[in-house]
């Protein structure tokens, strides 16, 4: 699967990861492995990964690639954006 890292604390090594079928988020734990070549992982990396689901909740398993985007963009920043950009040609944004 593909999806947009939201959220992740480089300390605790722990994130969320919005994913391309738009279902739930991904929770990335500290027992996930993130690739040497690729660190530091940061919001607004595009990642593939594998995930699983127990109890309801998506846990990222494995990640196998990371395409570095706009590393430490604050998400609520950058939907507000979208958000304005959107309203102001027209369009309606539902949330």
């Amino acid at each position: 699967m593909i999806g947009i890292v939201l959220w992740y604390n480089t300390d605790k090594q722990v994130g969320l990861v919005w994913c391309e079928d738009q279902g739930p988020l991904a929770y990335i734990g500290p027992e996930v492995v993130v690739p040497k070549q690729v660190q530091p992982l940061g919001c607004g990396d595009q990642i593939t990964f594998v995930h699983e689901v127990r109890e309801k909740v998506r846990y990222v398993t494995s990640i196998e690639r990371v395409e570095h985007g706009r590393t430490m963009a604050d998400p609520q920043a950058v939907l507000a954006a979208y958000h304005e950009n959107a309203a102001g040609k027209g369009l309606r944004v539902v949330a």
